[in-house]
């Protein structure tokens, strides 16, 4: 009996482990796009107010092709845009599966896929910009990695 109690502790564990880092404090979001060019000198960026959004879409509007820009989004009252850029793993884009807020820190989960409208052998490093439905300011940023299992 103790053999399979074990056993089920272990499995416990194990699952926990696998299951990520992040808190269950998750946060409503909207993926806005991905870009192959920096638009961000740093790992990320927040945008918090509508100058930052414009200075932004200025560049996404100097390396746009064509005579349609994309439109500049506006800053509501509880929203804040976000950039980031993740370390590409095993695919050439990533999925945001999930974003959640604890202790002032934002955990995003992302999960790597080869995206087909991308080159395959592509390994460009995207920027993400993300639209978080909260108004947030956090102090740093962790980005957690899931394992493909597609």
């Amino acid at each position: 009996m103790n053999y399979i109690f074990s056993i089920f502790l272990f499995l416990m564990v194990g699952c926990s482990s696998q299951a990520g880092n992040i808190p269950s404090d998750t946060i409503d979001f909207e993926e806005v796009s991905h870009f192959s060019y920096n638009l961000t000198s740093g790992n990320y960026l927040i945008l918090d107010t509508q100058d930052k959004i414009d200075a932004v879409y200025k560049i996404i509007h100097s390396k746009t092709q064509g005579n349609r820009l994309a439109p500049i989004p506006t800053l509501d009252a509880g929203e804040t845009y976000l950039i980031f850029r993740p370390v590409l793993k095993n695919g050439n884009d990533v999925e945001i599966k999930e974003i959640a807020l604890k202790n002032n820190i934002l955990y995003i989960n992302v999960e790597d896929f080869n995206n087909p409208q991308i080159e395959k052998s592509s390994r460009v490093t995207p920027n993400v910009l993300v639209k978080v439905l909260k108004k947030i300011t956090p102090k740093k940023i962790i980005i957690n990695y899931q394992n493909n299992s597609k």
